[in-house]
């Protein structure tokens, strides 16, 4: 069940004078926790709508996105734990979490499709598996599918677990703290929460 105390809860800092702690926990219950991207026309939409962040396309051929900037260092480790229900869970569509962004706005693309979880690169519209790699997963098709889904960054390394299963890590520099989503059918995100502790000088 929603939590609606939730939704108001923006940013929590707790602050020494070396030891800091972000919790943003998003329900989408209200107003919206983190500034998300939002966009609708007669083809597509993205908008928050009855405690989810949902994505829709009515025109075959069309992808939606909804992106925003987190407020976390991506130097330091931190956890990003995404609830969210694929609608129709087919080969012929595509859902994807959009990760990181470098300068020339190539991001990391997480597809988890029917038994099958891809990582990959997205950019000016297309997904591109030159830089990519297929895992092979135990989800089973079903229609409106719930996963969870957490991104991690540890000791430098970047893992990704399904469900409480870790199914992906490699180590690599983050270039931006950039999240979103695309789908080219129907995708609704429940909850999205960011964890960050972290050690070291604060700004003044």
């Amino acid at each position: 069940m929603k939590k609606n105390l939730l939704s108001l809860l923006c940013l929590l800092i707790l602050s020494s004078s070396a030891n800091a702690q972000i919790k943003i926990i998003d329900t989408f219950d209200g107003m919206s926790s983190l500034d998300w991207t939002q966009y609708a026309d007669k083809d597509v939409s993205a908008l928050t709508n009855m405690g989810f962040l949902e994505l829709k396309v009515k025109k075959e051929g069309f992808y939606i996105n909804s992106s925003t900037d987190l407020p976390i260092l991506t130097e330091y480790d931190f956890k990003i734990t995404i609830k969210m229900v694929i609608p129709k869970f087919d080969e012929k569509e595509t859902s994807a979490i959009l990760f990181d962004m470098n300068e020339n706005f190539k991001r990391l693309a997480f597809i988890f499709q029917e038994n099958k979880f891809i990582a990959c690169t997205y950019n000016n519209g297309k997904f591109s598996m030159d830089e990519g790699e297929e895992v092979r997963i135990k989800l089973p098709k079903k229609k409106d599918r719930p996963i969870e889904v957490t991104i991690e960054r540890k000791g430098g390394k970047i893992i990704i677990s399904y469900d409480n299963i870790e199914i992906f890590r490699w180590k690599r520099q983050l270039h931006s703290p950039y999240l979103g989503f695309i789908t080219s059918s129907h995708l609704k995100i429940d909850e999205v929460i960011v964890d960050q502790e972290y050690t070291g000088d604060e700004e003044q």
